[in-house]
C-alpha cells in the first residue's frame, strides 16, 4: 500500500528546496540605461536594463516599429513612470549601441568606430529595419573585405572603419556568418591564413601585419576583455584546405614565372644573375615551408632584384595575370560559390 503521507512529504520538501533556491538567487534588478529621455513616451527593456525613448524617434528610423506601433499600442500592464514598456529579446549592449547611434549620430561618420558598435548596427539593423544604421554598417565591413580585386589592392595595413582590437577578425567572420554577408567572407578567410607563416625576408620589399597564426584558427584570438574568439570548425576546416590550395596554384599562376630550370624570359640577357636571384627567391618563398600570402601581393610589392629589363618585364606580366586568376577563384577556394553570385546571396 502505498505511503500518501510519504510521498506528499517529498513532494514538500523539493517545492521547499526549489522555493530556496529562488531565495537564494533573486531575479537580476533593473538597471536604467544612460540612454533615459525625460520626455520619452515608450520603454524599451533588452535584458535587464531599460530604456525611455521616443516612439515617433523608433517609427522614424525603424519600419518594423512603424508597423508593430501602427497595428496596436503598447500593452499598458506594466509602465516606467507612465510609459509602457516593451520587452526585447536583444542584448543590452546592442540596443545601447543603436540608440546612442539615433540619438547621437555618434556612429554615423566615417571614423573609425568600435566593431561591437558595427555588429549591432547589423544585427538590429536587419531585424527591425533601420535602414540608414543597416547600410553604414555594411559599407563599413564591405569596405575592410572587398569582392574585387581593384578594391583589394588599395587597401591600407590595418581597419580603417572599425577600430582594431583583439580577437576582431574572427568575431567579423561569425557576424557574417550569422547575418548572411556571404562577400566579405573570402577576403576575411584569406587574412585567416596569409601570415600562418611569414620568414624574415631580404630580397622582398614585404611588409605585411600578422594577422592569424595556425594555432589560433584551432584555438582562437582572444580580444581585449580576456574572452576568446572563436572559428566554426566548418570554418576551421574551409582556411586550412584553402591555404593548401592556395599554395599549389600560386605556384602555377602568380609565381608561375619562377621556375629554376628555365629562363623567365626568352630574351634574358644575364643567364647567372637571373637564375641566382630566382633560386634565391623560391628558397624564400618555399623553405622551410612556403607562404600563402603571395598570391595577391601587387608586382611592387615583391618586384625582386637581380632580374634583367627583359625577365622583370616578363615576371610582372605572368604575376599580374596570376593576381587576377586567384582572385577570381578566391571564393571557390575556401568553398563558396563564384564572386557574383556570392553577391547575390548577401541579406
Amino acid at each position: 500500500m502505498p505511503n500518501h503521507e510519504s510521498t506528499t512529504l517529498k513532494r514538500k520538501r523539493t517545492l521547499s528546496q526549489g522555493d530556496e533556491s529562488s531565495q537564494n538567487n533573486p531575479p537580476a534588478p533593473i538597471a536604467r540605461s544612460d540612454i533615459w529621455m525625460d520626455d520619452g513616451s515608450i520603454v524599451l527593456q533588452a535584458e535587464f536594463t531599460q530604456f525611455r525613448v521616443h516612439r515617433t524617434m523608433l517609427t522614424r528610423h525603424s519600419n518594423i516599429f512603424k508597423d508593430m506601433f501602427s497595428v496596436s499600442q503598447p500593452s499598458s500592464d506594466l509602465t516606467v513612470e507612465g510609459c509602457p514598456v516593451v520587452h526585447l529579446s536583444d542584448s543590452a549592449q546592442d540596443m545601447k549601441y543603436v540608440l546612442s547611434a539615433l540619438y547621437d549620430q555618434t556612429y554615423i561618420s566615417r571614423v573609425a568606430i568600435p566593431f561591437p558598435a558595427v555588429a549591432a548596427m547589423l544585427r538590429l539593423g536587419n531585424k527591425y529595419e533601420f535602414i540608414q544604421l543597416r547600410e553604414d554598417a555594411l559599407f563599413r565591413l564591405r569596405s575592410e573585405f572587398p569582392s574585387t580585386l581593384k578594391e583589394w589592392q588599395v587597401l591600407p595595413s590595418d581597419y580603417t572603419h572599425m577600430v582594431t582590437q583583439g580577437g576582431i577578425l574572427y568575431d567579423i567572420i561569425n557576424l557574417a556568418l550569422e547575418e548572411g554577408l556571404f562577400s566579405i567572407l573570402p577576403a576575411a578567410y584569406y587574412l585567416c591564413i596569409q601570415d600562418i607563416v611569414s620568414p624574415a625576408n631580404t630580397l622582398l620589399k614585404l611588409s605585411s601585419p600578422l594577422r592569424a597564426g595556425q594555432n589560433e584558427i584551432f584555438s582562437g584570438q582572444k580580444r581585449n576583455d580576456g574572452t576568446l574568439a572563436t572559428l566554426p570548425p566548418s570554418v576551421q576546416k574551409a582556411c586550412i584546405l584553402g591555404r593548401e590550395e592556395i599554395l599549389v596554384q600560386q605556384a602555377q599562376a602568380t609565381l608561375g614565372w619562377l621556375d629554376v630550370d628555365s629562363e623567365v624570359s626568352d630574351n634574358c640577357n644575364q643567364q647567372h644573375s637571373c637564375a641566382t636571384t630566382c633560386t634565391q627567391l623560391v628558397s624564400i618563398l618555399w623553405k622551410p615551408v612556403p607562404e600563402p600570402c603571395r598570391s595577391l601581393e601587387k608586382w611592387s610589392q615583391l618586384d625582386p632584384r637581380g632580374l634583367c629589363s627583359a625577365c622583370r618585364e616578363e615576371a610582372k606580366r605572368i604575376h599580374e595575370a596570376g593576381r587576377q586568376h586567384m582572385w577570381e577563384k578566391m571564393p571557390q577556394i575556401f568553398g563558396f560559390l563564384p564572386w557574383d553570385e556570392l553577391r547575390k546571396l548577401d541579406r
